[in-house]
C-alpha cells in the first residue's frame, strides 16, 4: 500500500482551477438538484471499515487475542503488506481458512460512524426534501452493511452499487441511472477519487465536488497526475 500524503486547502495545484470551499453547504446547487454521494472516504473514513474488519477477523481466530491480532493486521497493512491475513495465519495456530476470514471481513456489519456534522447535514437535506443518492463501487452486501451501520439507509432516495448494476465508475451507465430515476433534474456528485469519480459527471454536466484527503484516504489524491477533466469543480474540506 503506497504512502498517503496529506492535502490541505490552499495547497492544491489543480489544472482545472477548482474553487476551494470549506463545506458542501457553500456549493451553489439548484433547488431541484439531486445530491449524490460516494461512500468510502467521502461520507466516512474507509480506514475505519478496515480496522473494524480486522477486528472481526481477529475475534474469529481467537477471542482472547483480539487486540494483539488486530494490531498485527493493521501494522502489516500500514507497512505495505498486501495480504496481511495470510501473514497472520502463518504466525498463529488456527483452523481458520483465509477464504472464510475474507467472507467475515466483507460481510460483517462494521463499526463505523458519520461525523456528527455529516449526519446532521444529511438529515437536514432530507427534511428539506432534497433528493439524495449514493453511487459507490463494491460488493452489494458490504456497501449496504456500511449504510446500515452509518444509520442513513432510510435517508437515501436511490442507492447504486456497482455489483448490483454491473457497472463501475467511471462508466457512464452508473451516472445515467440517476437521470432515469430523477428525470428533468440537475445533479451533483460528491466524491474523493480523481481516477474515477468526476470525469464522467463533468462530461454529463453535473456539479462535481471533491472531498479533500487529510492523509487518511485509502487511495491517495495524486492531484498532479490527472488532467483537468478528472478534477472536480469544487474542493471542500468538510461536508458541513
Amino acid at each position: 500500500m503506497k504512502a498517503l500524503r496529506t492535502l490541505m486547502p490552499g495547497k492544491i495545484n489543480s489544472p482545472c482551477s477548482a474553487t476551494m470551499l470549506t463545506s458542501l453547504s457553500q456549493v451553489p446547487l439548484e433547488d431541484n438538484c439531486v445530491l449524490v454521494f460516494d461512500l468510502d472516504d467521502t461520507l466516512y473514513s474507509e480506514r475505519d471499515f478496515l480496522r473494524s474488519g480486522f477486528r472481526e477477523i481477529a475475534r474469529s481466530i481467537d477471542p482472547n487475542r483480539i487486540d494483539e491480532m488486530q494490531s498485527f493486521l493493521e501494522l502489516s497493512w500500514v507497512n505495505g503488506n498486501q495480504d496481511p491475513i495470510s501473514s497472520l495465519l502463518d504466525r498463529v495456530e488456527s483452523g481458520c481458512k483465509k477464504a472464510d476470514l475474507l467472507k467475515i471481513y466483507r460481510e460483517h456489519v462494521p463499526d463505523i460512524r458519520l461525523k456528527n456534522e455529516t449526519y446532521e447535514f444529511i438529515k437536514a437535506a432530507e427534511k428539506s426534501q432534497r433528493s439524495l443518492g449514493i453511487l459507490t463501487d463494491g460488493r452489494s452486501i458490504t456497501q449496504r452493511n456500511k449504510l446500515l451501520a452509518l444509520g442513513i439507509s432510510k435517508s437515501i432516495d436511490e442507492v447504486v452499487i456497482s455489483e448490483e448494476i454491473g457497472f463501475s465508475k467511471p462508466a457512464e451507465e452508473s451516472y445515467r441511472h440517476f437521470h432515469k430515476v430523477f428525470p428533468h433534474r440537475t445533479f451533483a456528485y460528491v466524491g474523493d477519487n480523481l481516477a474515477k469519480d468526476f470525469v464522467t459527471p463533468n462530461r454529463l454536466g453535473w456539479v462535481t465536488v471533491g472531498m479533500l484527503d487529510r492523509g487518511e484516504n485509502i487511495h491517495a489524491q495524486d492531484i498532479d497526475r490527472f488532467p483537468g477533466e478528472y478534477h472536480p469543480q469544487y474542493w471542500i474540506s468538510n461536508i458541513a
